[in-house]
């Protein structure tokens, strides 16, 4: 189906917690969800692009995908990394910041650091630069933070201990650097996963209450998956 003036939005979205996203951050107004999978080979063609250098074909089909699922945050990351690779750090920026309300899990939440510590680093901001990419690495250890980490530090010529948590946090707090996954998107987490297990689909209901764990490691979300894999394991 073509989208024509007054035609509702097609999307391919296929889980309840990118259902959730979607309509609450997206405010699509009529949209309807295509049966078929019409997501796959533009997602396996832009990844075929991207590895034989063909940025502007992959970046053409990320965006399409995107407006497929908007809530998918690999899309939103290959978006952002073609934006890099063609050099528009601006589209970089505006990318990341509109990755940050998607961001469900800890990997996601260290690759939205990251990706704003290289626009820090490449608009001459080192310090602040440092503070992300070292921010990042509290929520998944990595490589390419730590070699950007140490070549700023070279660069900053900068010497002594390494700066504790509270530290790295305030650089953030004062830079208006979110320190969390955005809590509005948690609480869209949370109504999900009780949608899903009121429809009896447990296993969407579990990986939605999943990543709210994974995010905010909550006593209350790790019983209620508890009682919800007891119950899923009875079912079964």
């Amino acid at each position: 189906m073509s989208e024509t003036s007054g035609s509702p939005r097609v999307v391919c979205i296929r889980h309840i917690a990118e259902l959730y996203l979607f309509e609450y951050y997206e405010r699509p107004g009529a949209y309807e969800v295509s049966q078929e999978d019409l997501l796959t080979p533009i997602v396996t063609r832009a990844l075929e692009q991207e590895k034989t250098g063909g940025m502007v074909g992959a970046m053409q089909n990320w965006e399409r995908a995107e407006k497929l699922n908007p809530a998918r945050c690999d899309i939103r990351l290959h978006l952002i990394s073609c934006a890099y690779h063609l050099k528009d750090l601006d589209r970089v920026a505006a990318e990341t910041k509109a990755l940050y309300p998607y961001v469900c899990t800890r990997a996601e939440l260290a690759a939205y650091y990251r990706w704003r510590g290289l626009w820090c680093l490449e608009k001459y901001q080192p310090a602040l630069a440092r503070a992300l990419y070292r921010y990042s690495t509290y929520f998944q250890e990595s490589r390419e933070a730590e070699n950007e980490i140490r070549f700023l530090d070279t660069a900053m010529k900068r010497t002594g201990a390494e700066p504790s948590r509270e530290e790295v946090m305030d650089a953030l707090k004062k830079a208006g650097v979110p320190l969390t996954a955005a809590s509005v998107t948690m609480a869209l987490l949370v109504r999900a996963s009780q949608e899903a297990e009121g429809a009896g689909n447990l296993t969407q209901a579990l990986d939605c209450l999943g990543m709210v764990y994974d995010l905010s490691q909550d006593a209350g979300i790790a019983e209620k998956i508890r009682e919800l894999k007891q119950r899923t394991s009875e079912r079964n």
